[in-house]
C-alpha cells in the first residue's frame, strides 16, 4: 500500500488539488449568488380593500436595499384612449392640508419592508385629468397599468415594477378590478428599464 502511494503520490496530490479547487468554486458561486439575491430589488404592488375602484394601491419595498420612488405611472385604457400619466403628486390634497412632504408627493425613500399608500384607484384616475372629470365612471374603461420607477444604490440604472389590472362589470353593474398576475412584474431587463427611463424623461 505504501509502495503504491509512493508511486502514485503526485497523481493523488493533483486529484486532491482539483477536488479542493472545485469545492472552492462551488462555495464562491453560492456566496456570489447569495449576495446578488440579497441586493436584488423587489417592488410589490397590491390592492387593499375592495376589489373595485375604491381599492387602495399599496407599494412595498421587499428588497434588502432601500429604494427612492422616482415616479408612479398609470396607463389608462378606455376605448381608443391609451393615456399614460404620473400619479406621484397628491394633487387632490388642498394647499392648506399639505402640512408634510408625504401629503404633497409620493416621491420618497422606502426602506426594506416599508410601504406607501398611493391612494384609491378612483383618486389616481382623477390625478390624470386636469379638468376634474370623474374618469372612473367611464364605461369603456377596461384596463389599468401601474408602473413604479425607483432608484437604488444596488444598481446604476432605475429599478421598476409593473402590474396590470382589467376592469370587468358584474351582473349588478359594479366595476370589478381583476389583476392579470399574482404579483407585480419586476422590470429587470435593460431594454425594459431604458424604455421607462425614456418615458420619464419625456414627461419632464
Amino acid at each position: 500500500m505504501l509502495a503504491w502511494l509512493n508511486e502514485h503520490g503526485a497523481l493523488l496530490q493533483a486529484a486532491v488539488g482539483i477536488v479542493t479547487a472545485l469545492v472552492w468554486v462551488i462555495y464562491l458561486h453560492i456566496f456570489v449568488s447569495g449576495q446578488k439575491r440579497q441586493r436584488r430589488n423587489e417592488i410589490l404592488i397590491t390592492v387593499a380593500g375592495q376589489r373595485d375602484l375604491t381599492g387602495h394601491i399599496l407599494v412595498c419595498n421587499l428588497g434588502f436595499e432601500p429604494v427612492y420612488i422616482l415616479d408612479i405611472l398609470m396607463k389608462r385604457c378606455a376605448g381608443d384612449d391609451h393615456t399614460v400619466f404620473s400619479v406621484a403628486d397628491r394633487s387632490e390634497v388642498r394647499a392648506e392640508d399639505q402640512t408634510s412632504v408625504d401629503k404633497v408627493t409620493l416621491q420618497m425613500p422606502l426602506n426594506s419592508g416599508d410601504f406607501v399608500d398611493v391612494g384609491p384607484i378612483e383618486t389616481l384616475l382623477s390625478r390624470g385629468d386636469a379638468t376634474g372629470t370623474d374618469l372612473s365612471t367611464r364605461e369603456d374603461l377596461t384596463r389599468l397599468e401601474l408602473t413604479v420607477a425607483a432608484v437604488s444604490a444596488a444598481t446604476t440604472s432605475i429599478v421598476a415594477a409593473r402590474r396590470v389590472f382589467e376592469l370587468e362589470t358584474s351582473e349588478r353593474g359594479a366595476r370589478i378590478l381583476r389583476p392579470l398576475s399574482l404579483y407585480a412584474e419586476q422590470i429587470r431587463d435593460r431594454r425594459g428599464r431604458r424604455a421607462i427611463e425614456r418615458q420619464l424623461q419625456a414627461m419632464i
